[in-house]
């Protein structure tokens, strides 16, 4: 499996952004960040939907709660499952974790388990250029959401 952020190409898939779209509610950057890094962790972990964790460090409210619901919808991490947990931060992060154990419970490793993580972040960058170009009503954040789905990973985030 190729390793590093390069591994995701540059377009998520209409389909997967019109369905991410319908579970959200709108169309917007925050949310296709979210998308790539849900879709780069269960590739780079080769991991289920019941085997990862995801731990997102943001500020609680709008826009950046959309990587949230990015990240629920690519990764499968849901509130309902309990894999899924926010805390408020500055900047905008996440630690995935996957149990090599299956099924992934709140503490793996005290029950013999085994744990692989993976820490993606937006880009310093990225963050200043949302800050100073704030979209202009749902079709501005649509379109920025579009052209976020262009760029690669590797632009939008580190590892």
């Amino acid at each position: 499996m190729p390793a590093g952020l390069g591994y995701i190409g540059r377009v998520i898939s209409d389909n997967v952004l019109k369905q991410a779209t319908r579970f959200h509610g709108h169309l917007g950057p925050w949310l296709v960040l979210g998308l790539k890094a849900g879709t780069y962790a269960r590739r780079k972990l080769a991991a289920s939907p019941f085997e990862l964790r995801a731990r997102v460090f943001c500020p609680a409210g709008t826009p950046y709660t959309c990587f949230v619901d990015g990240i629920q919808f690519s990764s499968g991490c849901t509130m309902g499952k309990g894999n899924i947990s926010h805390h408020r931060a500055a900047g905008c992060r996440v630690e995935f974790t996957r149990a090599e154990d299956g099924l992934h419970h709140k503490d793996t490793k005290s029950q013999g388990g085994s744990e692989r993580t993976l820490r993606l972040a937006v880009r310093p960058e990225v963050w200043e250029e949302l800050h100073s170009r704030p979209c202009k009503g749902m079709a501005g954040a649509a379109r920025l959401g579009r052209e976020f789905a262009r760029r690669r990973l590797a632009e939008l985030l580190t590892e």
